[in-house]
Formats: C-alpha cells, sequence, structure tokens
C-alpha cells in the first residue's frame, strides 16, 4: 500500500527519545507480526529540546535486546501546525494527552498506550529517562503488554 494511503499514527512523548520511539517500534512489530500492513508509525516529542537527535542509547539498546532497531530515529516534535497530518496520536502520559487536545488534536482521536489496561484509572507510561536501566525495562514491558490492545482498537475503528 502507497504511503500516502496508510492510517497515520503518531506516538507522542516529552522529548521523542525515550518512550515514543520505543512504542513506534513495539507497536510497529506487532503489526508486522500480524501482517497488518495499513498504517504508517512514527514517534514525536511535544517539546523541541531533542529534535534532530538519536533514541536515548538506553532505549535504543532496550529495543535491540529485543529485536527491534531504533538506529534511524531522528527525534521531531509535534506542533499545532503539524496536527492535521495525524489520524490518530498515542500519548505515552496525561501531560502529553493535554498537550495534543491543546494544540488542537480531536479528542476522539487521542488515545492513551496503556489506555486499555484499566479503563477506569489510565496508568501512564513513567518517564524513565533520569532512571537507571530498569525504567527502560520496565517501559519496554508496558508498551509491548499493550500494543495488541491498542492494534485491536484500530482495526475496529477503521
Amino acid at each position: 500500500m502507497p504511503e500516502n494511503n496508510k492510517i497515520r499514527v503518531l506516538f507522542v512523548c516529552l522529548g521523542n527519545i525515550c518512550r515514543s520511539p520505543l512504542a513506534e517500534v513495539v507497536v510497529k512489530g506487532t503489526a508486522q507480526n500480524r501482517a497488518i500492513e495499513h498504517y504508517h508509525f512514527e514517534s514525536a516529542g511535544t517539546g523541541d529540546w531533542h529534535i534532530g537527535k538519536a533514541a536515548d542509547r538506553r532505549s535504543a539498546s532496550k529495543a535491540t535486546d529485543y529485536g527491534l532497531d531504533l538506529s534511524n530515529h531522528r527525534a521531531q516534535q509535534i506542533t499545532a501546525q503539524k496536527i492535521k497530518k495525524w489520524h490518530w496520536f498515542v500519548a505515552m502520559d496525561q501531560a502529553n494527552y493535554q498537550d495534543l487536545l491543546a494544540m488542537g488534536a480531536d479528542a476522539s482521536r487521542v488515545l492513551m498506550m496503556r489506555q486499555f489496561e484499566n479503563p477506569s484509572n489510565i496508568p501512564d507510561v513513567p518517564d524513565p529517562y533520569y532512571g537507571g536501566p530498569e525504567g527502560f525495562e520496565d517501559a519496554y514491558q508496558m508498551l509491548s503488554a499493550n500494543a495488541e490492545a491498542l492494534l485491536d482498537h484500530l482495526e475496529e475503528q477503521r
């Protein structure tokens, strides 16, 4: 399917070097395993601190541990001017969710990565940036545990 005909899904965190790039490759890998090819996945941050930088080495290492590749990742920022480019947004935490709404994203098109775990109390994917390697393992496990449910939801909305 040509890239411009695909449903565009953007994973969003604060700086686009830890959680959202890892979420992008986890969900993309899950979609590939399910032979789902009609999505285009990318990630972005709400902040501009890391634009153009590679994924955090700890996220990249965690991706490699699980057979995923973040070596080509370059951080980008989502802005109000770019909102209309995307069909779906997947926020890593409540702050990212609120930032997307403030930029003009349609609330019906903004999901939380962990919303299918516990719909009555949607937990965040904690930012592992200031912690040790266990935070990146925890983030990977949360993302991996929710990838199937997220794809199921997206498929139901097609």
